[in-house]
C-alpha cells in the first residue's frame, strides 16, 4: 500500500513541476521513462553528436494538443517538444529517433534510453498518440483520459461464470534510419519511476452509469497503456482472473463427482 501512495505522491508531483516549469496548461501524464540522452543528428558531418540534454522525459496532455518534454538536468532549459502530425518516430533499440520540420528546417534527434521497457512503453504510447494526430476523428481523445471508464469498460464482461475475450496485437512499421552513436557505457539515473494513471475504483449508481460516456478504441488504448503501469490495476485483474480460474476448477470437480 506505501508503494501506491509514493507512486501517487510522486505523479502528483511531477504533473505539478511540469506545470510550473514547462506549461501550466498541461493537464496529464500519458506517460514517462526515468532517464533519457538526448543526441542531434549533424547534416554537415552526417553523424550522431551527444547534446547536453538529459534526464527525465514526460509525454503530457494539453488543451491544444501533445507535448514530449525532457527535463534537462544539465541546465535550466528543459526540452518541450510539441507533437504534430508530421512527427515521424522510429523504433531503434536502444534509441527512439524521429524527424520533424521545425521552422522550416527538418530536424532529426534521438533518444537514448537505458530501460528498455520504458522505451518500448514510451514507444507505443506515442505511436497512438501519432496514429491521432495524423487522422483525427470527433471526440477521438479526450484531453485528459478517464482510467475508470476504462477500467469499468475492461471489466464490465468479466463474471465468476467465466466467458471468453478478445485480444488484438498492434504493430508498428518502421523506416531505416541510421541509428546514432554508441550511447555512454552508464548513465546516472534521476530518482524518479513511471508516472501511472491512476484507478479511483468506485461504485456508481445506475443513472450514473448511463450518463458516463463510451470510450472509443484509441481513448480505450491510451488509458490501458497508463493503466497497465499501475500496480493496484494488475492487482485487481490478477484478483478477478483468480477468482474465475477458481470458480472454473470448483465447477469441473463437481461435474466429476457427479459423473
Amino acid at each position: 500500500m506505501a508503494l501506491n501512495i509514493n507512486e501517487q505522491a510522486r505523479k502528483e508531483a511531477n504533473l505539478r513541476l511540469l506545470q510550473r516549469s514547462v506549461d501550466r496548461t498541461i493537464t496529464n501524464l500519458l506517460g514517462s521513462a526515468t532517464h533519457v540522452v538526448l543526441y542531434e543528428f549533424s547534416e554537415e558531418s552526417r553523424s550522431w553528436e551527444k547534446s547536453d540534454v538529459e534526464g527525465s522525459m514526460f509525454l503530457a496532455v494539453r488543451p491544444t494538443g501533445y507535448l514530449l518534454v525532457i527535463l534537462n538536468r544539465n541546465s535550466r532549459d528543459n526540452y518541450p517538444i510539441e507533437l504534430s502530425a508530421d512527427f515521424q518516430l522510429q523504433h531503434n533499440d536502444p534509441y527512439l529517433i524521429f524527424r520533424q520540420q521545425l521552422n522550416g528546417k527538418i530536424i532529426i534527434r534521438g533518444i537514448w534510453f537505458p530501460n528498455g521497457a520504458e522505451r518500448i512503453s514510451m514507444n507505443d504510447m506515442m505511436q497512438i498518440v501519432l496514429e491521432d494526430l495524423r487522422n483525427p476523428k470527433p471526440m477521438a481523445v479526450p484531453t485528459v483520459v478517464d482510467p475508470t471508464a476504462a477500467l469499468a469498460a475492461l471489466l464490465s464482461p468479466v463474471s465468476l461464470s467465466g466467458g471468453s475475450g478478445t485480444s488484438s496485437t498492434t504493430t508498428t512499421t518502421t523506416t531505416t534510419t541510421a541509428a546514432p552513436a554508441p550511447a555512454p557505457a552508464a548513465a546516472s539515473v534521476v530518482s524518479s519511476s513511471s508516472v501511472s494513471a491512476e484507478t479511483p475504483i468506485r461504485r456508481e449508481s445506475p443513472s450514473q452509469q448511463a450518463n458516463q460516456p463510451t470510450l472509443d478504441k484509441k481513448s480505450l488504448q491510451l488509458a490501458l497503456l497508463s493503466l497497465i503501469q499501475d500496480d493496484r490495476f494488475l492487482d485487481l485483474i490478477h484478483a478477478q482472473y483468480l477468482k474465475v480460474a477458481h470458480a472454473r476448477a470448483n465447477r469441473n470437480n463437481n461435474n466429476n463427482n457427479n459423473s
